[in-house]
């Protein structure tokens, strides 16, 4: 799920994860994402886990053994070209 918002000026894209109480702050680009970092929000969204531009951003071949993810989920990252965190999280695989 997303919504876009102005807050300050500034059009934001909020993402949410559809199965885990995650958000996201970015900039909508033409097919994609850019995570953006912005701590001062995260107050708007308590029952959240509010995921910053770092986290998202590291790549998923950066520490492959620490994943939890299966040979399925491994197979559609491949098919998909995922590279990062962010884009397995918030993905449009369905």
């Amino acid at each position: 799920m997303q919504a876009v918002i102005e807050i300050d000026g500034e059009t934001l894209t909020i993402l949410h994860h559809r199965l885990m109480p995650y958000i996201a702050f970015a900039k909508q680009e033409v097919n994609s994402f850019t995570f953006l970092s912005k701590p001062h929000l995260h107050k708007y969204f308590p029952m959240r886990k509010c995921l910053e531009a770092e986290t998202l951003t590291t790549l998923l071949t950066k520490d492959e053994a620490f994943h939890s993810l299966s040979a399925t989920e491994w197979k559609y990252v491949s098919y998909f070209n995922s590279q990062t965190i962010g884009d397995v999280m918030f993905n449009g695989w369905d």
